[in-house]
This record gives C-alpha cells, sequence and structure tokens, in this order.
C-alpha cells in the first residue's frame, strides 16, 4: 500500500486561493505516514478478503480526526469532505465497521496495534536523535537532566453523559477513572488503561501493568536510565517493590519519586525534626522560595532578611523513621527508599489536617531511591524535591489530552450499530 502518494504535489503556503478547513490535520497524516504508523497499522489489521479501505489507513485517519477535534465518529466525515486534499477517505460507517472488526479482533489485535505504534515511535525518536543529538532532557526547576528518560503515572476522570461501558458512579461525578502513562521528555502518551469509574486510585495491578505497558513502548536504548514518578494516591508496597526490583538490574538505572502518605509514624519524625534540618525549598527558577512581608519596607528589591518570608522547606525523615525512637518504621518497605517531607505555607482557603493546623504548614511527603553517596546538584535537598514536584507536569498533558477528545467518552461498538451496512 502506498500510504504517501496523497503527498505527491502538495504544497504548504500561508497565502492564495482554494484554502480549506482543517488543513492542519494535513501535517499529521503526513507525520503518522513519514514515521510508518499507518503501514504498520496495515500489517496489525490486515485481513484476507478484499478491501476497498485499508484499515490500517482508517485507523490512522480516526487518529487525525480526533487530533483535529472530533469528539464523535461522525465527525470523521472532515477528512472525506476534502478529498481534493486528503484523497480517497473512508466513510464513516467503514470506520464504524473498522472499530467493530479492532475489538472483535480482542487483546490480539490490540497487542499488534500497540506493536505498530511503538515502531512507529522507534523511528521517529530515531529520527530525532540523528538532528538534534538526543532527545530533549528533563526540566528540573531551572536544570536540565540529561541522558534520563522520565516516565510518569496518573490517573483522571473522564466524564460519560451516558451509560457507557465501564462507566460508574465516581468521587467527581459519573464516568471513566484511566490510569495514563506520559513521557515527560517528549510530552506523549506511552500507555493507558481504561478503568471502570469506580476503579481505586492505587490499585498496584493497574499501575504495575501501565508501568510495564509504558517501559515497553521505550526505544530499547532509552529503557537504561530511567526516571519514574507517581503521585500519592498511587503509592502501594507492590508499585515500589517493582520499581526497586527494575532499579537492581545490571546495566541499568531507575530513580523513582513516589507520593507518600502522612501517617502516625511520619507526624511523629516530623515533630522530631529539628529546626536546622529543614532547608529552604527552591522554585521553578532555582530560586528560593519565598516572599514579601506584610511589614516590609518600600524598596521591593531591599536584601533585609525581615522583608522576607520563606514560603516553604525540605528536609529528609529517613533517619527518623529508621532510627528513631520507634525502631524501624519502613520494616519491610524496599531498603533503598528514603523519605522526604516538604512544608509550605497553605493557600488562602486550605484545608489543613488537625496536625497541620497545630503549626500552620501544610506537608507533602514522597518516597525516593535517590543513592545518599549522590553528588552535585541532584543530591541537593531543593533539587530532589523540585524534581517531584514537576510530576505536575503529567497533569497538563492529560488535560491537553482531554481537550483532543480523550476525555470522551469511548464510543459502543454493537450489532445495532452495523445493521444494513455491507463490509467493504
Amino acid at each position: 500500500m502506498n500510504t504517501t502518494g496523497w503527498l505527491k504535489g502538495l504544497q504548504v503556503t500561508g497565502d492564495g486561493t482554494g484554502v480549506v478547513s482543517h488543513a492542519g490535520v494535513a501535517l499529521v497524516r503526513a507525520l503518522a505516514d513519514k514515521t510508518g504508523l499507518t503501514a504498520g497499522l496495515s500489517g496489525a489489521l490486515a485481513s484476507p478478503r478484499l478491501l476497498i479501505h485499508d484499515r490500517g489507513r482508517v485507523t490512522a485517519d480516526l487518529a487525525c480526526a480526533i487530533a483535529g477535534g472530533a469528539e464523535v465518529i461522525s465527525d470523521f466525515r472532515v477528512l472525506a469532505d476534502q478529498e481534493e486534499l486528503f484523497g480517497p477517505v473512508a466513510s464513516v460507517p467503514t470506520a464504524w465497521r473498522t472499530l467493530s472488526e479492532i475489538a472483535a479482533g480482542g487483546p490480539g489485535a490490540l497487542a499488534r496495534i500497540t506493536a505498530a505504534v511503538n515502531a512507529s515511535r522507534r523511528r521517529a525518536w530515531a529520527a530525532a536523535g540523528a538532528r538534534h543529538g538526543a532527545l530533549p532532557g528533563v526540566r528540573i526547576a531551572d536544570k536540565v537532566l540529561e541522558g534520563v528518560t522520565c516516565v510518569r503515572l496518573d490517573a483522571t476522570v473522564t466524564p460519560a453523559a451516558s451509560e457507557k461501558e465501564l462507566a460508574e458512579p465516581n468521587f467527581k461525578g459519573y464516568g471513566h477513572h484511566p490510569l495514563l502513562a506520559y513521557c515527560d521528555n517528549t510530552d506523549e502518551a506511552l500507555a493507558g488503561m481504561l478503568r471502570r469509574g469506580g476503579a481505586g486510585s492505587n490499585t498496584t495491578a493497574d499501575h504495575l501493568r501501565v508501568l510495564d505497558d509504558a517501559i515497553t513502548a521505550l526505544p530499547p536504548k532509552c529503557r537504561r536510565r530511567l526516571m519514574v514518578t507517581v503521585d500519592g494516591a498511587g503509592a502501594s508496597h507492590g508499585l515500589l517493590a517493582r520499581l526497586d526490583k527494575l532499579a537492581a538490574r545490571p546495566g541499568h538505572q531507575l530513580i523513582y519519586s513516589v507520593g507518600w502518605d502522612l501517617g502516625g509514624r511520619e507526624r511523629d519524625a516530623i515533630r522530631l525534626a529539628p529546626a536546622e534540618a529543614w532547608q529552604v525549598a527552591i522554585d521553578h527558577r532555582g530560586e528560593v522560595r519565598e516572599r514579601r512581608a506584610d511589614a516590609a519596607c518600600a524598596d521591593c528589591c531591599c536584601t533585609h532578611a525581615r522583608c522576607w518570608v520563606e514560603e516553604a522547606h525540605v528536609t529528609e525523615l529517613t533517619g527518623l523513621l529508621r532510627r528513631g525512637p520507634g525502631g524501624d518504621q519502613l520494616a519491610g518497605w524496599p531498603a533503598a527508599m528514603r523519605v522526604f517531607a516538604r512544608r509550605e505555607r497553605p493557600h488562602p482557603g486550605a484545608q489543613l489536617t488537625l496536625f497541620e493546623a497545630e503549626d500552620g504548614w501544610r506537608y507533602t511527603l514522597w518516597a525516593s531511591n535517590l543513592p545518599p553517596s549522590l553528588r552535585g546538584w541532584r543530591a541537593q535537598l531543593g533539587y530532589i524535591d523540585a524534581a517531584h514536584r514537576v510530576h505536575a507536569r503529567v497533569e497538563d498533558r492529560i488535560r491537553t489530552g482531554k481537550t483532543a477528545a480523550s476525555g470522551i467518552s469511548p464510543p459502543t461498538i454493537s450489532r445495532s450499530t452495523l445493521r444494513g451496512s455491507r463490509c467493504h
């Protein structure tokens, strides 16, 4: 199949006549063809039947339509209506049949599609590396961590307006509760699991599956040095045990940063932490997180200590939890695991726990296996905190994905959908 034939003679200009809507979709479609995604999907969905419309082409075009703002399958016609630009495009009924055939293929079809997507990613990343020397590094405050591939896991809630399959009531209404994995270096989705609306936030089996799928999605050479971050809702014994096992593989490096619960043992450790153990936190510019005091002088650029209030501090609790008065409070957890805490002034209207209300600080904890022997900026408490805090970037990626229709409930494939249509 000639997947790039429609590109011959195509020119992109900023003026002229014959302007068409959704022309930007052509760039996405060309990228899918040039990276081999369309051809890979064609192989994954090959059929012994004689088909007018190749199923790989149809699937790739569906993805392009979603990138162009499609919210329902019938929006697929935006490509078919511009045959002069895109060439022959399948009809909406053919798109439905393609989805039905994929669903009927079960896990086997999904595995073949995933393999095609991963192969396309390898080609795209190889081309990016050849042109720019390497993939973008991981941004941590004012520093960039080079040579490390960062995977971020997070769950989100997508609303459903009707009784879709797997849609259930949840803490934010009604819908699904998918678990997603994104690559922080390239801002792209690596893996995901469409889960029931009532699925738990820290379901170990789901996190392990998505983690494994995300690492498998990476090109082999990008799996050697990994950074994995998860928020507090996803923390569990099983997840940390798997991360610890992956980190112990010869020739591999994996540094994790996983949210940690503020329980009784952690509260006791915080009370025992001396004042000098708390180091000032830094912001996204690598500067001290501070604000002007209410009684500060008129010179906003002054260096008077009394005119500035430090807004956040960081400390490590590992020693107090491992060797404190209560003995080893982390027995059963990985030996290489360290626990850190950040305290910060709450924003107006923030709800504090009774413990936090005692001193007016809001606390956030996380666990990491960052080696204590590490030196340089990465070993400083301020940057250890910043490395975990930027996990919030994955929420921006998810929000962007939702605006591109990943937040739309999936279609329901049924016999009534296909009744009266003839497969071609």
